[in-house]
């Protein structure tokens, strides 16, 4: 007779069956649990996960170009630069391939070196190392073109509008290297472009080192030597600022004052000259 007490049997659904068959039971189906989540089906699912998200990204419009930041060219136009690229408007950025536009861009003659980021997410930005004539200077019936870069270059524009006349630089007429010799006068050439006035400037006078001279538009500005470059060309800078704040024409601006500049106006502009 069976004894209902007996540690190795137990009901289970009005049927008396022994613990180690119920416990079989359930080790097989722990076992199939433990197979059907295995770590190569996890791995499975994870990559599937990963798929489904990039591919997911490669489709969407959130992820494709629609803007393009150009920075650097003058002369270039931003069009031709795009359209040297192909135009990648429109395409995944993800996959956009930044070496081949590159390559491209640097094709451009007076390019001498290119920049690419992607800006996620859909955000082209270029930075463009451009070489082109921005100053001139005539010596013995000739003219020498010298570029933003203070080389002397073979790259000669149709005429000289819009290019700045220098006078009195003991020129190097090599071509591909720097004007003249003078690192005063170079860094002096380098520091101006640097100011947004530098497009009002239509002749620089580098005869004497100690009263350089710029004629920007019909304002006579006497720099005074080419000491402390940095800090005149700010002053230079503040005064232009002020003299528009103010609505004033003037004529001359000495900067060889020391730290006490001066500022002549036309007569019919102002009652006084501005001093600071």
């Amino acid at each position: 007779m069976q004894n209902n007490n007996d540690n190795r049997y137990l009901k289970k659904d009005g049927k008396t069956v022994k613990k180690t068959y119920v416990a079989k039971k359930n080790n097989r189906n722990f076992e199939k649990e433990k197979k059907l989540f295995s770590k190569p089906f996890v791995f499975f699912l994870i990559l599937l996960f990963l798929l489904t998200v990039l591919y997911s990204l490669y489709i969407h419009s959130f992820m494709q170009i629609s803007d393009i930041y150009i920075s650097g060219n003058k002369n270039i136009s931003d069009e031709q630069i795009i359209s040297q690229m192909s135009n990648p408007i429109g395409e995944n950025i993800l996959i956009y391939n930044v070496a081949d536009s590159k390559e491209r861009i640097n094709a451009i003659d007076s390019v001498d070196g290119v920049e690419i980021k992607k800006v996620f997410p859909n955000l082209l930005s270029i930075e463009v190392d451009e070489s082109y004539p921005l100053f001139y200077q005539e010596e013995k019936d000739k003219t020498y073109y010298i570029d933003n870069k203070a080389k002397i270059t073979e790259n000669s524009p149709e005429n000289n509008e819009g290019l700045i006349k220098i006078r009195g630089a003991k020129l190097r007429n090599i071509t591909g290297e720097n004007f003249t010799s003078s690192e005063a006068s170079l860094n002096f050439i380098k520091a101006i472009q640097e100011f947004s006035y530098i497009d009002k400037v239509k002749e620089i006078d580098l005869e004497n080192k100690a009263e350089i001279g710029i004629m920007l538009n019909d304002i006579d500005v006497k720099f005074g030597d080419l000491n402390n470059i940095s800090d005149k060309l700010k002053l230079l800078d503040k005064i232009l600022n002020d003299i528009d704040q103010k609505g004033v024409l003037a004529v001359q601006i000495d900067l060889d004052n020391g730290k006490n500049p001066r500022v002549k106006v036309d007569d019919q502009s102002f009652s006084e000259d501005l001093n600071y």
